[in-house]
């Protein structure tokens, strides 16, 4: 099936599967080509297993950073 329809099928709008796609997001889509025409095209059996991804950026780690190894010769006391 075209990106179109899959979009239609997932009800999810063109302009979002079209960003999914560029991304590798969907598994098993092709980008072919026809004279200068290129277009997307999405197994029919990837439906039942799709899943959509998260949405929103992805979350950063919040554990602090490693310290940096301690200095060695430090100042005497």
């Amino acid at each position: 099936m075209t990106a179109t329809e899959f979009a239609e099928k997932i009800n999810t709008p063109y302009p979002t599967v079209a960003a999914w796609l560029r991304e590798g997001r969907v598994p098993g889509a092709q980008l072919h080509q026809f004279g200068n025409t290129k277009f997307w095209m999405i197994p029919a059996d990837v439906l039942k297993d799709f899943t959509r991804p998260k949405k929103g950026r992805p979350k950063k780690d919040l554990k602090p950073a490693k310290k940096a190894a301690k200095k060695k010769g430090g100042a005497a006391k």
